[in-house]
């Protein structure tokens, strides 16, 4: 019996060892297969494709240690300060104990090295006596009290913190409230570099959601942005690292080379006296999500994701368009951000199952042709509620082509994209050919990637020259058609007040027509995007797309 287990494992092994050989050879054909994840090397430990929400924690835990030893992550950006130049600073942190005044666990420094605060400190944040104080310069001794000393922060409670200096005064907000207002009375400069923890004294706080902006936010900004996540696009946005979907929190991260800036500038931060393989020192449990008002949300950065499936994430769709005991199975697009997945059929019943192919074509997509996808769970949008969906897309062909929708197919029940006679089409009809639809003035070509959105809000009492409202088509960030200007136009005969959407799945193809072409991203939300949002969206992802 012994031998018979034997011979098995090692029959086992030899076919997993072929299929491995023969992925090899697949990738190097262009737009072959893609090579499952465990095959794909990576210099920076964990590939993009990892979905982990996270935090860095700095805390010391071993009191007596040496200056010098403590952890620590050394930017590679810098910034020029002075009195006069404006300047914001945010970030998301936990203090785990309470300790000795003088820990430091953020700011900017002209160290020689680099790395420590004091002696060649800049402008810093350190805990004193349970106070948070700001150094600027030459201020060590004194320094802006950012919380009064008898209200204090508690342990193991999120706080957002921003500051914002305008060349004449700072202020000091805590959970976007304002905290304190300083005058300044001095002039300075130094040119310093960001430091996250403290290499010369002992740290006790995990950080998060830390940005640094070239410009003074306004009270509004930070209204809107305290609590939720950004692209790493928005305008004066200089350095932001959010520390996720880069390392698991409390596992081996070892081979992490740097720390992954979200910003088009790229601006590394590099580890110092951190193993990353421990719970101390390393990526822990999402400290952000105490802050954000809707924790779900923030798992798909704050937008009100349904679902979220980019091709590019490999863990997301491990199967190569083959489906056996060895090969993982290609027959589900996963959502890694949430349990909501893709379950792909040939038969509009969904009684049969079959498996798109990954393909690397725009970074990595989804070859679908005759095939049909639906969530396995249903999107939550019902009635007039507001709703968003955005896809990259690559179309095989452009008449009668649906790429996704929700609801039924009924009128006004129905929100779906769609391609008829070389246009983009947002249909809310029982038929691709009704007039219940809004067309898009461009015209579209096939074997062409697009970055498409189809908005929906109940707002029918504003014109087209507002960045929101009603029904709306974008193509590569850019509003293309609406609502108002289609109506007013007599090129439909949607009446506004009929809209009532049923709760349904998310579909890839309908009744009405099954996809045909390419899907590099696809999302769908419970909100109207904004106009600079779409934007924002196509300018993170388009130079994938050959933009």
């Amino acid at each position: 019996m012994g031998q018979l287990f034997l011979h098995l494992q090692f029959k086992i092994f030899s076919m997993k060892l072929f299929f491995s050989i023969l992925s090899f050879f697949i990738v190097g054909f262009s737009n072959a297969q893609i090579m499952p994840l465990p095959l794909i090397a990576n210099n920076n430990s964990y590939p993009t494709t990892i979905n982990a929400d996270a935090s860095m924690d700095f805390k010391s835990m071993t009191y007596g240690q040496e200056p010098g030893t403590h952890p620590a992550i050394k930017s590679d950006f810098t910034f020029n300060f002075s009195n006069t130049t404006p300047y914001s600073i945010q970030f998301i942190f936990n203090k785990s104990f309470n300790g000795y005044s003088g820990m430091g666990f953020i700011g900017f420094t002209n160290a020689a090295d680099g790395l420590s605060y004091s002696p060649g400190s800049f402008m810093f944040y350190q805990f004193d006596n349970g106070s948070i104080r700001n150094y600027i310069a030459d201020e060590y001794n004194g320094g802006n009290i950012i919380y009064n000393n008898a209200i204090g922060f508690s342990l193991e409670t999120s706080y957002q913190i921003t500051t914002t200096y305008d060349g004449t005064k700072w202020k000091h907000y805590i959970n976007g409230n304002l905290s304190s207002t300083v005058i300044n009375n001095s002039s300075w400069s130094a040119s310093a570099k960001l430091m996250l923890g403290n290499n010369g004294n002992f740290s006790n706080v995990a950080l998060d959601e830390v940005r640094f902006w070239d410009k003074a936010l306004t009270a509004d900004e930070i209204a809107n942005n305290w609590n939720t996540p950004l692209t790493g696009y928005e305008s004066g946005l200089k350095v932001y690292y959010n520390f996720n979907n880069q390392g698991y929190p409390a596992a081996n991260n070892s081979k992490i080379n740097f720390l992954k800036d979200q910003t088009p500038s790229n601006h590394k931060g590099f580890f110092y006296n951190m193993p990353l393989s421990e719970d101390r020192n390393n990526f822990v449990i999402d400290k952000a999500q105490f802050v954000y008002a809707d924790y779900s949300a923030s798992l798909a950065y704050n937008d009100k994701l349904v679902i979220h499936l980019d091709a590019n994430n490999l863990d997301s769709y491990p199967g190569t368009g083959q489906g056996s005991v060895l090969i993982p199975s290609g027959y589900v697009w996963h959502d890694l951000s949430s349990i909501q997945s893709l379950n792909f059929s040939n038969s509009i019943n969904y009684n049969k199952i079959a498996a798109p192919i990954l393909i690397a074509d725009g970074g990595r997509s989804l070859f679908i042709q005759n095939i049909y996808g639906r969530t396995n769970l249903n999107t939550g949008i019902t009635g007039n509620a507001s709703k968003t969906i955005e896809a990259w897309v690559k179309f095989n062909t452009l008449d009668h082509n649906s790429v996704v929708s929700i609801g039924n197919i009924a009128d006004y029940d129905l929100f779906e994209m769609a391609a008829v006679n070389n246009k983009l089409v947002l249909n809310i009809g029982a038929s691709l050919s009704s007039n219940l639809n809004i067309k898009s003035t461009s015209t579209l070509t096939t074997n062409k990637w697009y970055h498409v959105v189809i908005t929906y809000n109940l707002n029918f009492g504003v014109s087209s020259s507002v960045s929101y409202g009603a029904f709306r088509i974008y193509i590569n960030g850019v509003k293309d058609n609406d609502y108002f200007i289609s109506h007013g136009a007599g090129n439909d005969n949607i009446d506004l007040t009929r809209v009532n959407a049923t709760n349904t799945n998310i579909y890839v193809g309908n009744s009405l027509s099954p996809f045909n072409g390419k899907l590099g991203i696809l999302k769908v939300y419970r909100r109207e995007l904004k106009a600079n949002e779409i934007l924002d969206k196509y300018n993170a992802t388009k130079s994938r797309f050959g933009y």
